[in-house]
């Protein structure tokens, strides 16, 4: 006798149950709307300030070269043109330092070939549309990979958008002036 009696009351919950839940299920009389063009989307610099902040290049876990902004502690000088830049120098000691630790739990990295000494950047100069490198290390027999990484780092020192060709110096040789192959997207007009 007890077995029907719990069937019926079974039965009854799933009734119930089914009532409640169909309501939502069913829409609620919302109609269906067209897409509304409501402009352009929104558009933002992610990266921090110039002045707060150096852009190194480093490559992905999947070998694309990447610009990573450093976050640095005392205001960054802007360049000015045709005068000696420490700041293109301290943005190539820190490239040749090497990522530091949350750039590698990232999965940054520098190419192979690049020295891992900070105090290899001798010297920069700043003169017009070119910048001078000058390195304390052989620069001929340079891979691509690591001349990239040097070349991006300092063009973009010394200039917003990096549009300066760089010459790297070093104990051997000086290389012709590179562009730097990573460009920046421009953002869409507003």
């Amino acid at each position: 006798m007890r077995k029907p009696m719990f069937r019926a009351r079974r039965a009854g919950l799933l009734a119930a149950l089914l009532v409640v839940a169909s309501g939502p299920l069913a829409g609620c009389g919302v109609q269906e709307t067209a897409v509304i063009d409501a402009g352009r989307p929104a558009v933002a610099d992610l990266l921090p300030p110039r002045e707060g902040r150096m852009l190194l290049f480093f490559y992905s876990p999947s070998g694309e070269l990447l610009p990573v902004p450093r976050i640095v502690e005392a205001p960054w000088p802007v360049p000015t043109e045709g005068a000696d830049g420490p700041d293109v120098r301290a943005a190539i000691a820190a490239l040749l330092a090497g990522p530091d630790k949350a750039e590698r739990r990232a999965g940054l990295r520098s190419a192979p070939s690049l020295p891992r000494s900070a105090s290899a950047a001798d010297r920069v100069v700043t003169d017009g549309p070119t910048v001078e490198v000058r390195l304390r290390l052989r620069v001929g027999r340079l891979p691509a990979p690591a001349r990239d990484q040097l070349v991006c780092t300092a063009a973009f020192a010394a200039a917003a958008q990096g549009a300066v060709s760089v010459s790297l110096v070093g104990q051997d040789e000086r290389l012709a002036p590179a562009d730097c192959p990573v460009r920046p997207v421009p953002a869409p007009a507003r």
